[in-house]
């Protein structure tokens, strides 16, 4: 199993250009087959056509998975990578469940196949999300709650550490609640989970991630730098 999970960033600026490559050199070929999911962004038209016009610069082959407007889950199983675009998480894994995307998710994964993807398209593939869907549903005065995901990777994880001034705070307390420990990604950072082991991206000079665990009552935070080599993942699953 190769997960990508990307904490932020602008995919048609490039800033996050060098985690995409790694995403895009898991599938192993030279003009790999890459399915864009927006369903997040409610298949928004401008973010489809930004990230192939951003995708087929970096060599692929581009298709998109638009659920809304109808697209069969099945061209999941003809895709050599998946990434999964951001928006509303909550919306996006409801829709997912009732069309039966999240089976053939895992049918993807299980065959070999790379996935990924940024904020929503990073959360989804955890136990556990920090999201916004409270702002995406114009919930007043909430910004961030729990959100159970797909629970392919059995870790709490939350993007935008950096780039949202409340992110990493509420993500802080809202662990308070969390047995085992979480992972927060600034935007340009990116955790890679290749089956039991993991490794730390950077596409951005000095994003990290950050290690978040609660125990007997107090917070135990480090910063996870980048770093070149696998190390267990049960290195940051904490207590149990």
């Amino acid at each position: 199993m190769d997960i990508v999970a990307i904490g932020g960033g602008s995919v048609s600026l490039g800033e996050t250009a060098e985690i995409d490559r790694v995403l895009i050199g898991l599938a192993g070929k030279e003009r790999p087959r890459v399915l864009f999911v927006p369903t997040a962004s409610g298949d928004d038209p401008d973010y489809v056509r930004d990230f192939s016009r951003a995708y087929e610069g970096l060599g692929c082959e581009v298709d998109s998975l638009c659920l809304y407007s109808g697209d069969d889950p099945q061209k999941i199983l003809a895709a050599d990578a998946i990434y999964v675009g951001g928006g509303n998480t909550k919306r996006m894994i409801a829709t997912w469940k009732e069309l039966g995307v999240d089976r053939l998710l895992r049918d993807h994964l299980n065959q070999g196949k790379p996935a990924g993807g940024l904020s929503a398209g990073s959360i989804c593939w955890f136990r556990v999300g920090n999201s916004d869907w409270p702002i995406h549903e114009g919930v007043e005065g909430v910004n961030t709650a729990r959100l159970d995901a797909l629970g392919f990777v059995d870790l709490v994880l939350c993007p935008h550490t950096k780039n949202e001034e409340f992110r990493l705070s509420e993500f802080r307390e809202m662990m308070k609640g969390e047995l085992g420990a979480g992972i927060g990604l600034d935007d340009g950072c990116a955790i890679w989970v290749k089956d039991d082991t993991y490794r730390i991206l950077a596409s951005l000079p000095g994003s990290v991630a950050h290690h978040i665990e609660w125990i007997d009552g107090d917070l135990h935070e480090r910063v996870l730098e980048p770093h070149e080599d696998f190390r267990p993942l049960t290195e940051v699953m904490g207590v149990r």
